[in-house]
């Protein structure tokens, strides 16, 4: 009973770990320990010594306060702080609880001849209320005394999502990180972020991101999400700075996993499998079905809108057009032609699409790694592949990847590491989706098109010439001349093939006391090879090769361009380089008050080549043969006859890029009383992009930082809020934009037209003066956490100011120029990120989490010299098409449009409003709009948005739900043009909608149709008029996440110490939107451009994790 008081008494009070005199405590502790143990043991019969360590399983670290309690008994030690412990028992047989806070128990058998030493590893409990530390690429820093604004996502939340790629499983995970999806750049499958809003009008608005401490310089789809330990998103001036010019948008550094010293050979298989859904064609809004277009196209015949291009005779017209020529020619009977007709109008192009050009998506994932060590070293090797067919039939792509470190200590104080990241790449890029839409002078396809037969033989549609002029050209004996999607999708040959290789070599040398010196060196070399091969039964090179035939005087055909393929290669490379050099310096005098410095200097090297050959023509793909008799300085008459004369093509393009640059950094932060922590850190960046007089000045980006916690002061006294820290900072981050130099740059011209020879043009007058972007940023934080952890998070508001951003300025003539491109804009900025967590529920079997995040991002430009014009403003102010239109004290991406009305009742024709009336004048609304009379409807990037993660775990269950919002943003929907329906085949739905009588204008806002000739100025104000504006605000369910662990259920002789199997469901769909259109407001869409994304597929996914013993 003695012992059993005097180890409850222990137990209490190091749970407590008072601030002050922990460490006198803990000895003080260990001691009643061991001498309550020895005395216990003088007294028992035949007793005997259980001894073990306890380990966290995570990182493989001492665990001292951990529990270790004996059966039913009332035997209990404590860990000490070396995680060791001693416990006497006259038990032969029996059972061992080993528990901490914050960790599974864990249980361990022990028989008379099995009483240690016993290796314990204790595994993490969610929600975690362990110590976190954060990585800023320079070094690593407790949470709990970070200044700064950092946000860590850890393996197990990284690995909640199931996809090919690291950065896309961020989104909704951290506060401020908003994924822009509407933009033309998205459009293209680039992903498209920004942290914390705009910090830059015309340098790099992506956020830099680190791969193990460098700058990731390749293409970061590279990395396999299987080998990432941790990713701590640094988001404020005190977390990002030390990364100096290219910190102004943020940092994400990802960090890879390692191996564990002490720990035997573990392996870890995760292989997963993911089927998604077909895209929705019939979504894109910029379609018209095939009925209403035949009636367009029937009103535009008597109109003779087509009869300049019939007259030709090979201009492109569509089926129905030669039909009615037909049988106005009189070849084609009127009843014949309205039953060809009527049968043309029950197709949809999209159905055959769907059938052959389309497919459901799979992609498989593969990893399997190896990590242990030993007590001097550890190691870390992982393979990976990954093999993805895309929904578009011909696209695929196989990524293998192989990732390993290794560390050692090979003499006392010094660690070397090495570490190699591979990756192969194989893509094949043969879908002809695109191209089927790119017929000549069209933007679309006519929307009745057949594409294969009831028997699905391919069928030719209509391309760059008449079908008419097609089959005679044939008859003519030139190569076949039709274009037949599904054989191009067959015959398709481009392969591009890519390597890029990461060498990592690190030595680190502690000496005198807290000491340490540091020198990592990183090489990346990646390379990037296409090549696009096109067989004389592509189309591409029939049609080139029809193009150039010749006839000669005795009616034979000559070829120009030979018979044969044509081969199009293009090569790119990327050699970069990486060298530090840090001193660190750490010094604890208590557990309570530690200081830590950095000092350094770092060089970065990065090359760019690029090359595109000249096409190769004659090409035979299985002997390599080529024709090399090519005359290329001819101009030759071309095919059809009366379409001018060019010279075969032929060029090749090079490019050559090199940045050089050299850093000095530095950090210190000072913790006292466990209470009060002061930060501050610097750096100077020097470059060849930057002027001279900017080198020379060396003016630092720095920031500074204090946290205080309040919880750990003796005069609070909140027993609910226990947790209670207020985190304040101050400095400056940096953006560089690599088109702008501070030489004078040329530009290479054409031929002169005075003088006939080439001339350079001079891009950008040389600036000794140009440096980096500044962006100053304050914020202002507090983090809480109630009792037990119930409630705990963070909140925090900053405010920013962008200066020395590069924009346009006014030149005086005299000077040459007209605008100078330089450090002239300026813009402000504030917002708010709140990230809450709660313990809804938490039993011993049931759990039930949650996860809230809000963040608020408002920016505006305060400074910029060169006013855009009102057509500007109106096509490229929301910069979805990735130009950049800045207006002075408003957001940087913006929604303006004209001032509109009602349609007309008696024509049904759009109104705006010119001197305050009224008006159907539209080249006069255009030109005499002022700016200050465009209508501005609100911001086109979401200014709030986050997410709500709901997790639920039942026994060997875990069901969670993430629901991502964005709100108080607007676009501008896609409607009808008829310029573009008329002359490029561009359709949109709202045509069903539009006036067709006097008294729609009631009901509808879509103009009515006007045969030709169009207003363009009309199709223009309506498409920028502010009824086609709508509320982009919508609440998505992203996805569902269900995982089982076996590991409870499988027998005790399991190889397995862990097997997960899971599910995962993504893009499952918008649970509301305010717009009632139907819209996705997260695709992209644009009126007339024939430019649309598609909603992202629901896919779905299942796969298994395990650990083998």
């Amino acid at each position: 009973m003695k012992k059993l008081t005097i180890d409850l008494v222990m137990a209490v009070l190091w749970l407590k770990r008072p601030p002050i005199k922990l460490i006198t405590q803990f000895y003080f502790f260990a001691f009643l320990i061991l001498f309550s143990a020895n005395h216990v043991s003088a007294q028992s019969l035949k007793p005997a010594r259980l001894t073990g360590t306890v380990f966290t399983a995570d990182d493989n670290k001492p665990l001292p306060g951990a529990t270790i309690h004996l059966g039913a008994t009332d035997n209990i030690v404590i860990s000490d702080h070396n995680g060791n412990f001693q416990l006497i028992t006259a038990d032969t047989v029996g059972t061992l609880q080993i528990s901490f806070i914050g960790y599974r128990t864990s249980f361990l058998s022990f028989t008379k001849n099995k009483r240690g030493p016993f290796r314990i590893l204790l595994e993490q409990d969610a929600p975690v209320l362990r110590e976190v530390v954060v990585s800023t690429g320079f070094q690593t820093i407790p949470k709990d005394r970070a200044t700064g604004s950092f946000v860590q996502i850890d393996s197990s939340l990284v690995n909640r999502r199931v996809s090919p790629d690291v950065i896309s499983r961020l989104e909704g995970l951290v506060p401020g990180l908003l994924f822009n999806r509407n933009t033309i750049s998205s459009a293209s499958g680039n992903l498209d972020l920004s942290i914390r809003g705009n910090s830059t009008l015309f340098a790099n608005n992506q956020p830099l991101i680190v791969v193990d401490n460098f700058p990731y310089d390749g293409d970061i789809t590279n990395i396999n999400p299987n080998d990432v330990a941790s990713i701590t998103i640094l988001k404020d001036a005190a977390a990002a700075s030390i990364w100096g010019v290219r910190s102004g948008n943020g940092v994400i550094v990802i960090t890879t996993k390692k191996g564990k010293l002490n720990q035997k050979l573990a392996v870890e298989l995760n292989a997963n499998l993911t089927m998604g859904n077909k895209p929705n064609l019939f979504y894109d809004p910029n379609y018209l079905n095939a009925n209403d277009f035949i009636n367009v196209e029937s009103a535009l015949f008597k109109a003779n809108f087509y009869n300049s291009d019939l007259t030709k005779g090979y201009n492109v017209v569509s089926p129905v057009v030669q039909i009615l020529a037909n049988a106005r020619a009189g070849t084609l009977s009127s009843a014949d032609a309205t039953s060809q007709i009527n049968t043309l109008r029950s197709f949809d192009v999209r159905n055959d699409l769907q059938k052959y050009f389309y497919r459901q998506s799979a992609n498989q994932q593969y990893n399997l790694n190896f990590r242990g060590g030993t007590s001097k070293s550890d190691y870390y090797l992982s393979l990976g592949y990954d093999n993805e067919l895309s929904n578009q039939v011909g696209n695929n792509n196989e990524r293998i990847t192989i990732n390993s470190n290794y560390n050692f200590t090979p003499v006392k104080n010094l660690q070397v590491s090495v570490g190699l990241n591979y990756t192969k790449t194989n893509n094949q890029s043969n879908s002809t989706v695109d191209a089927i839409n790119r017929i000549s002078g069209k933007s679309r396809i006519y929307p009745y098109a057949r594409l294969a037969d009831d028997n699905g033989n391919a069928l030719p549609i209509v391309h760059d010439y008449s079908l008419n002029f097609v089959n005679s050209a044939t008859n003519s004996k030139l190569l076949d001349w039709n274009y037949r999607p599904l054989d191009e999708l067959h015959n398709a040959d481009n392969a591009l093939n890519a390597f890029d290789n990461r060498i990592n070599l690190g030595l680190k040398y502690s000496f005198l006391n807290g000491f340490n010196a540091d020198v990592k060196y990183v090489y990346e070399n990646a390379q990037t090879n296409t090549a696009d091969y096109f067989s004389q039964d592509t189309y591409y090179t029939r049609n080139l090769i029809n193009e150039f035939t010749q006839q000669n005087t005795d009616g034979t055909l000559s070829y120009p361009i030979p018979l044969g393929g044509i081969l199009q290669q293009q090569n790119a490379s990327l050699i970069s380089q990486h060298l530090r050099g840090q001193l660190n310096y750490s010094k604890e005098w208590s557990a309570n008050s530690r200081f830590t410095a950095l000092l350094g200097s770092e060089w970065s090297s990065a090359v760019d080549k690029s090359a595109g050959q000249s096409p190769v023509y004659g090409y035979d793909n299985n002997t390599g043969a080529v024709n090399p008799h090519i005359n290329y300085v001819t101009y030759y008459a071309l095919n059809p006859k009366g379409t001018g004369s060019l010279q075969i093509p032929y060029g090749q393009a090079f490019a050559h890029t090199t940045d050089h640059f050299i850093s000095y950094f530095t950090n210190e932060a000072y913790t006292y009383a466990n209470k009060y922590t002061l930060s501050v850190s610097g750096r100077i960046d020097k470059s060849n992009l930057f002027g001279v007089n900017t080198n020379q000045k060396a003016v630092p980006l720095y920031s500074g930082g204090f946290a205080w916690n309040i919880g750990r002061e003796n005069f609070y006294h909140v027993g609910w809020l226990p947790v209670l820290k207020f985190r304040a900072t101050y400095g400056y981050n940096g953006n560089i934009n690599k088109t702008a130099t501070a030489v004078t740059t040329l530009s290479q011209q054409s031929n002169s037209y005075y003088s006939g020879i080439p001339y350079n043009r001079i891009a950008n007058p040389g600036n000794p003066n140009l440096e980096w972007e500044k962006d100053r940023m304050i914020n202002l934080a507090v983090d809480f956490g109630s009792k037990n952890q119930i409630i705990s998070g963070s909140a925090e508001v900053y405010f920013k100011n962008g200066t020395n951003l590069f924009g346009n300025s006014s030149l005086p003539p005299s000077t040459g120029f007209t605008t100078f491109f330089g450090n002239t804009a300026s813009t402000s900025g504030h917002g708010v990120d709140i990230n809450l967590n709660s313990k809804n529920i938490a039993t011993e079997r049931f759990k039930w989490l949650t996860n809230f995040i809000f963040s608020y991002a408002f920016d505006k430009v305060t400074k910029y010299n060169v006013q855009s014009t009102v057509t500007a403003y109106l096509t490229q102010g929301d910069g979805n098409t990735g130009v950049i239109t800045p207006m002075v004290n408003a957001p940087l991406f913006g929604i303006y449009s004209f001032k509109s009305g009602p349609l007309t009742h008696a024509t049904g024709d759009p109104q705006g409003y010119l001197n305050g009336n009224l008006s159907t004048n539209y080249s006069s609304i255009i030109q005499q709009t002022a700016i200050g009379e465009l209508v501005y409807n609100g911001p086109s990037r979401p200014t709030s948005f986050g997410s709500l993660r709901n997790t639920f775990v039942y026994d060997a269950w875990s069901l969670s739900f993430n629901v991502i919002y964005k709100l108080g943003y607007f676009f501008r929907k896609s409607s009808i043009q008829y310029g573009a329906l008329y002359s490029s085949w561009i359709g949109n739905k709202d045509f069903s909608s539009r006036w067709q009588k006097p008294g729609d204008e009631l009901f509808t806002s879509v103009p009515s149709m006007i045969l030709p000739p169009v207003d363009n100025n009309r199709d223009f104000f309506y498409t920028y008029s502010q009824s086609l504006i709508e509320n982009g605000d919508h609440i998505r369910l992203q996805d569902i996440s269900l995982n089982y662990d076996l590991t409870r259920s499988l027998w005790k002789k399991s190889p397995f110490t862990n097997l997960t199997v899971y599910g995962y469901i993504n893009n499952v769909g918008i649970l509301w939107r305010a717009n009632h259109k139907g819209l996705d407001p997260d695709v992209y869409s644009l009126s007339g451009g024939g430019i649309t994304s598609l909603p992202l597929p629901r896919t779905y996914s299942i796969g298994i994790k395990s650990n083998f013993k």
